[in-house]
């Protein structure tokens, strides 16, 4: 009788299998195998880690702005593509893991299946859509969150048309003006409704819009002595990057109000407590 039959014992058939899997993990994993998440983030620069953790706020950010507005479509992975798809695969894959680790979803993203929200989807994986620098921005996030529940209490969808007929929409009430210096800046192309409706973008135009910021406080060198980066920061924010200098170079002096009341240094002082 044949020993080959199901019944038959197959021990000495188990090892084969072992050993080949072994040899592919070895010959993919050559250091010893896969390595942890602490493993990878303890073989970072300080300089490195600082900007993956901004990197992540930013995320985060975002995810929060996209939740607000009711939508549950995707998860980090595809916002951390949406927002930094010219970054390093492996960069992106370490800032996913960190998130999934310390800020969990509390749901599982349901794509949306409408020809609507495909077509929006693909709109912004186009390049010009990208951030022209590869890597992000390293900024003070905090602020940012901080500006936006100042703005719209963080929703996403806010808008605002004042007396003149000029809207300000998003977390952070972008006007047309200022998407205009976005995009010329990026040669990217979206109307202020595409804008409003998509919280990825709105994360990335705020990234470059305080690092524009930024570029203009450091111009102005030793004028702000003194000054609270933050404070000077929302102080362009109300009233410009021209009207923050000449908030700056007039002392305070040059101090006007928006329509609803809030002049430069309310907010100066606002953002510098």
């Amino acid at each position: 009788m044949s020993d080959t039959g199901l019944m038959q014992p197959q021990a000495e058939q188990t090892t084969q299998p072992s050993e080949i899997l072994n040899a592919f993990r070895n010959a993919l994993a050559p250091r010893g195998g896969a390595q942890t998440l602490e493993d990878r983030l303890q073989a970072l620069t300080q300089a490195q880690r600082d900007m993956l953790l901004s990197t992540a706020k930013m995320v985060k950010l975002a995810m929060k702005f996209k939740v607000a507005a009711g939508d549950y479509s995707i998860g980090y992975a595809d916002l951390v593509a949406q927002m930094y798809g010219r970054m390093d695969s492996a960069k992106r894959q370490l800032i996913i893991e960190l998130l999934d680790e310390t800020a969990p979803l509390e749901f599982v993203p349901q794509r949306k299946r409408s020809s609507q929200a495909d077509t929006a989807i693909s709109f912004y994986d186009r390049p010009e859509m990208q951030i022209a620098s590869e890597e992000p921005q390293q900024m003070d996030s905090d602020f940012l969150e901080r500006l936006s529940l100042s703005e719209s209490s963080g929703d996403s969808n806010a808008e605002i048309t004042i007396a003149d007929s000029r809207r300000y929409v998003g977390s952070l009430q972008f006007g047309d003006a200022r998407l205009q210096d976005y995009k010329k800046a990026t040669g990217s192309s979206f109307t202020q409704d595409e804008f409003k409706a998509n919280s990825a973008l709105q994360g990335k135009v705020a990234a470059w819009h305080i690092a524009d910021i930024d570029k203009t406080i450091d111009g102005l060198g030793i004028n702000t002595d003194g000054y609270n980066r933050d404070g000077l920061r929302a102080v362009a924010h109300l009233g410009g990057k021209g009207g923050m200098k000449r908030f700056v170079r007039s002392n305070g002096e040059y101090n006007p109000s928006d329509e609803l009341g809030t002049s430069l240094q309310d907010y100066y002082d606002k953002f510098t407590s």
